[in-house]
């Protein structure tokens, strides 16, 4: 039933991503998110996201209206680093180990770089938040039924309640707490600001999207992973500070806290007291130990580090941890893989994305209609926040969550400059706030 329901699905989505590609676009990537083999069927191909990908390239060569995005900083960043990524690659340590990364990272930033190209309107941009929200919460509803019903009991060495799948995005219960914070401002976004549903679905999908983001934030109590206490933290302090209405946004986050913290069990306690000691926890000093085999390769290789799958040759030689290795860390993955121009470029991207959301929210101030805009770039910033603290303890620097945000942040600020006509005095014109320019649905000009 599960696979027949997939590929009736996967055939009806078909022809209309021959007349719109951005449906091809946000079809990747939720088989992309949500492998079919691992999902729904092992008797599904692996390749149907590589096939929906090809086409929706084909189909956005011959159908959409190339536009160049304004400004350039961030689909030029992802660009550079995109055609960086390839250079260290001829340079690699360990090509047999990295070759599985590398395509894998060619994939997820050239696809970030095309999906940027066709976010350029509200409903596009809300299409790809609500593709992200729905992709993460079949982890996140489940995971929160089970945390509720065990009373959250499952812990270290009994099996944790939350798990991931596979070799998925999510395939690791500690980057799937990473995704789960910062997903959490993209549904409390589409709580407040949505236009795609019929009107008569509106008064369902407030509560809908407040009960997926409390299902998020239960779900990070059952990974009882770490990293889901700094990655989830970072982004409650973020929503708070960000709010409009800074009092009564932290008067909910400290009786948020407070609730998930009645909810965890004795064990998950137990196990979070471990971030006060890590002298004496080997996870922690592997990584510790990692980070310092990275600073002193990149040291050697300054220009284009050791290219993917150099952690490997680090393999064996970490306290406490045999066999592969990895970063743990999004800046030492860029530093060791890359090299400081690669690590630089990727810091640079990061900043782009952060002060492009920043820019705005300035600049739609007095706009009441393009108040959804700022609220999304609010909510891309806090989303941002949450990875780069989770980030600082995982590898998914090439990862699609970044790029993804990158793009949002792409379509949000080019949608703007064009409503505003790109010019910065009519933030302060007399005319009055003026009707929106186009429908949500019509493309872009």
């Amino acid at each position: 039933m599960h696979e027949a329901a997939f590929i009736a699905l996967y055939v009806g989505l078909f022809p209309v991503v021959l007349v719109s590609p951005v449906v091809g676009a946000l079809l990747y990537q939720w088989l992309d998110w949500l492998p079919p083999d691992q999902v729904y069927s092992p008797q599904l191909p692996g390749s149907l996201a590589l096939t929906i990908g090809a086409l929706t390239f084909f189909v956005w060569l011959v159908r959409e209206k190339k536009t160049l995005p304004r400004p350039l900083p961030v689909i030029l960043l992802m660009s550079a680093l995109f055609v960086w990524i390839n250079v260290t690659w001829q340079y690699a340590l360990a090509p047999n180990a990295g070759a599985f990364f590398w395509d894998r990272t060619v994939k997820v930033m050239g696809f970030a770089i095309l999906t940027a190209q066709m976010l350029s309107t509200r409903a596009r941009l809300e299409a790809a938040v609500w593709a992200v929200v729905l992709s993460v919460s079949y982890y996140s509803v489940p995971s929160a039924i089970k945390v509720i019903a065990s009373g959250g009991s499952g812990g270290i060495g009994t099996g944790e309640v939350v798990t991931a799948i596979g070799s998925s995005f999510f395939g690791d219960r500690v980057i799937l707490s990473v995704v789960m914070a910062m997903t959490l401002p993209l549904a409390l976004y589409l709580a407040h600001q949505t236009t795609l549903l019929p009107r008569r679905w509106l008064k369902w999908v407030r509560p809908a999207m407040l009960g997926v983001s409390a299902s998020l934030l239960v779900s990070l109590i059952g990974t009882f992973a770490r990293t889901a206490v700094f990655a989830g933290g970072a982004t409650l302090l973020m929503l708070a500070l960000r709010s409009r209405r800074k009092m009564v946004s932290v008067l909910v986050v400290a009786a948020t806290i407070l609730a998930l913290l009645a909810m965890a069990p004795d064990n998950w306690f137990a196990r979070m007291d471990t971030i006060t000691q890590y002298q004496d926890e080997n996870s922690a000093l592997s990584r510790i130990a990692t980070w310092q085999w990275a600073w002193a390769l990149v040291l050697s290789h300054p220009i284009v580090g050791g290219g993917f799958g150099v952690f490997t040759l680090n393999a064996g030689h970490i306290p406490g941890r045999t066999g592969w290795n990895e970063a743990h860390n999004i800046f030492f993955q860029m530093m060791g893989e890359q090299g400081f121009v690669g690590f630089g470029l990727f810091c640079c991207l990061i900043f782009a994305i952060y002060r492009s959301c920043a820019v705005v929210q300035k600049r739609v101030r007095l706009r009441t209609d393009l108040a959804w805009a700022a609220d999304l770039a609010r909510a891309t910033q806090v989303a941002l926040v949450a990875f780069i603290v989770g980030g600082s303890f995982v590898s998914i620097a090439t990862s699609p969550f970044l790029y993804l945000l990158a793009g949002i942040t792409v379509g949000t600020r080019s949608l703007v400059e064009r409503e505003l006509g790109g010019a910065w005095a009519r933030r302060t014109s007399r005319s009055g706030v003026p009707k929106l320019a186009r429908t949500i649905a019509q493309p872009a000009e």
